[in-house]
């Protein structure tokens, strides 16, 4: 499955070429300035992407790499999983995929040791991403490092603090305001939504929806179709990937609403994860 979506992209474009001119620009960078024990603090990868080019989410479709971080810590030093914000429908060639233009900032949560021993910690870090336009330029283990204080009290860097609130803010979470049921007939999965009670906002007020696959099972390349059942529900009909996982006993992703799940726009993405019915 990786190999494919290496092939895919490596058609497109020369490694060689790619290599000497990426052009996604990456900063690491850090929300405290100074971190105290047993803190759990963030640490993110900024990313910026020039007009027209795309990287990719954690599962970036039929075509595409997500980008991944492998950690250098100091001993104590924990690093939890990527917290990925909502990602975007982006093309690579006549590919449809699952990934982001403009910038994003990945955030990752880290933990420090029980006692700091040092006035200072420097984080390690090598990234491996893709960033695709017409032709696919493929980056493989990328240094960074960060240096941040250590003492008794943390101190929250103010150059980047407002940068993680806008991104977290972006995080797709569960609604329970709207109900979803997943359903599996061969090689198609029906997603059937209506609202809670007490949930004002109706479903002819989303407008356009589309579901980002969280691991894969859904075929991101074709088109998902929206229909209106007699029930009042929706339900939106997609087509199971045949390089996705074999078995599905859980439908996980991002569900995006066009007009957003509340008024005005807002919140354009949950989270989801249903249990698949046969």
């Amino acid at each position: 499955m990786r190999t494919l979506r290496w092939i895919l992209c490596l058609l497109a474009g020369s490694w060689a070429q790619a290599a000497e001119n990426n052009p996604l620009t990456v900063e690491m960078i850090s929300e405290m300035t100074q971190i105290r024990a047993r803190q759990t603090f963030w640490v993110g990868f900024h990313l910026k992407h020039p007009p027209g080019y795309h990287s990719y989410w954690k599962h970036p479709g039929v075509v595409g790499v997500a980008t991944k971080i492998t950690w250098q810590l100091p001993a104590g030093y924990t690093a939890g999983e990527i917290v990925w914000p909502a990602p975007q429908k982006v093309m690579m060639s006549i590919h449809p995929a699952q990934g982001y233009r403009g910038e994003t900032l990945l955030m990752v949560p880290i933990t420090a040791p029980e006692n700091l021993t040092t006035a200072s910690v420097t984080l390690g870090a090598k990234l491996d991403w893709m960033c695709c336009r017409q032709s696919c330029h493929p980056a493989h283990a990328v240094p960074f490092s960060l240096t941040i204080a250590s003492g008794p009290e943390p101190r929250v860097n103010e150059a980047h603090a407002a940068l993680f609130t806008r991104f977290r803010a972006t995080v797709p979470q569960p609604d329970a305001r709207w109900l979803v049921k997943a359903t599996v007939k061969g090689q198609q999965i029906s997603l059937i939504l209506r609202p809670a009670s007490g949930n004002e906002r109706r479903i002819e007020e989303l407008g356009e929806l589309w579901f980002f696959s969280g691991d894969g099972a859904i075929d991101s390349s074709t088109p998902q179709v929206q229909t209106r059942l007699t029930d009042g529900s929706l339900q939106l009909t997609l087509q199971r990937y045949e390089f996705g996982p074999a078995t599905l006993t859980r439908l996980t992703g991002v569900l995006e609403a066009a007009k957003g799940w509340e008024a005005e726009g807002k919140k354009p993405c949950i989270a989801i994860d249903a249990a698949v019915q046969e």
